[in-house]
């Protein structure tokens, strides 16, 4: 009795690979402006974003920003990242201008290394109040020579609005926005986020 032999060939795909895809709406976005309402003359890879007497948890964002390959590191991007307050306010002192009045204060700038890594010293956002959304970071990208645009948010693994419906929403630009949160000694949020740069 002859036998039948099946060739099966897999190909196995970087998870971070397959999420950096061609958009035809790439860069419509309201808000990215405010990408440019500081210089980015002189930026670091590392800021810290609130004053050290802001109420709320001390958070940390980092990881790296990688060309659409999903490996290739990427220097000088510029990402700018804002978020509420612990109670979920855009919080405002009354003297802001631009973006700064929609965005509050708890915004930050920074450059890419030539690792690039990027890193935000924040507290941890609190979710709208009385809204389904989970708690998160807007996070816009800015590439040498090409628009800004922006990516998923930064939301985190446990979250109750984490949930199906919203995973099933999640349109994963810049790769996927969920992170999982853990603490270092003193006490820190941690959130690593890698960003995989949009063809």
């Amino acid at each position: 009795m002859g036998r039948a032999y099946v060739a099966l060939f897999v190909c196995v795909l970087s998870p971070t690979l397959l999420q950096s895809q061609s958009r035809s709406d790439l860069f419509e976005c309201e808000g990215c402006e405010a990408i440019h309402e500081r210089s980015h003359d002189g930026l670091s890879w590392s800021t810290v974003i609130p004053g050290r007497g802001e109420p709320g948890d001390r958070l940390i964002l980092s990881g790296r920003v990688l060309k659409p390959d999903g490996k290739t590191p990427a220097p000088g991007v510029v990402v700018y990242a804002y978020h509420t307050n612990a109670a979920g306010i855009y919080p405002t002192r009354g003297n802001e201008k631009g973006w700064g009045r929609r965005h509050g204060y708890l915004r930050g700038w920074v450059m890419t290394n030539e690792a690039g890594q990027y890193r935000f010293e924040t507290i941890r956002p609190g979710a709208y109040p009385n809204r389904t959304d989970p708690a998160h970071i807007h996070v816009t990208i800015k590439e040498p020579n090409r628009r800004e645009y922006w990516i998923d948010e930064v939301v985190f693994e446990g979250d109750p609005h984490v949930n199906e419906r919203y995973r099933s929403r999640e349109q994963k630009r810049g790769g996927t926005g969920i992170v999982r949160l853990t603490r270092n000694g003193d006490g820190v949020w941690l959130a690593e986020r890698d960003i995989v740069l949009e063809r």
